[in-house]
């Protein structure tokens, strides 16, 4: 599901891709990073944060989106090199083959796509055997998510679960600190790893 102009508005302000950096530092932190040669970011937008690991950490990363818009001006923003690729895809459809990537990431992408399960199989398919997925996303609250499961929505276990039973290891997670909108849902960020092949 691609976002609408006012949801572009928001997510491609400065601002945001600065938190958003931010916060795959932090989670770094509790990971080793060692084996990272390729990376993969599904739903990179305008490319901020592809950018940023593939300058800092001199990876191969791989930014894809579904809309078309977001990945024109991530070429435009962040010229593509021997290191940094954009290109349009479908997270539920990856063109990428089994086991090709060492780290995959996805900010506030699942709670846009329907079929989020499926999305989150395809990350796991295209993540090598010990690879790691770093995941932020807003999450609705359990009552919330059983209610509209039909509709695509999901809480933070859900997320959870669903990877356990795909053979990732949960080995960091996290969730926002409840204010206001807590009711409405919050971030929730999770570090799994692809099991040992």
């Amino acid at each position: 599901m691609r976002i609408s102009r006012l949801e572009k508005i928001f997510v491609n302000n400065r601002r945001i891709a600065e938190k958003n950096i931010g916060i795959v530092e932090r989670l770094f932190t509790q990971v080793d990073l060692g084996n990272v040669k390729r990376v993969l970011e599904v739903g990179c937008g305008i490319g901020v944060v592809a950018s940023h690991l593939s300058e800092k950490y001199q990876w191969d990363v791989t930014g894809v989106d579904l809309d078309p818009e977001q990945i024109e001006i991530a070429k435009s923003d962040h010229p593509e090199n021997e290191h940094l690729k954009f290109f349009e895809a479908d997270t539920t459809e990856l063109p990428f083959e089994d086991r090709e990537f060492d780290l995959v990431l996805s900010f506030d992408v699942l709670h846009h796509i329907p079929d989020w399960d499926k999305a989150l199989r395809e990350i796991n398919r295209v993540l090598r055997s010990t690879g790691l997925y770093l995941l932020n996303d807003l999450s609705l609250p359990k009552f919330t998510a059983r209610i509209y499961k039909d509709c695509g929505v999901f809480s933070a276990d859900d997320v959870i679960n669903h990877l356990r039973e795909n053979g990732l290891v949960i080995i960091y997670a996290e969730k926002s600190k409840a204010n206001v909108f807590a009711r409405l849902g919050r971030h929730f960020s999770i570090i799994s790893q692809a099991e040992a092949a």
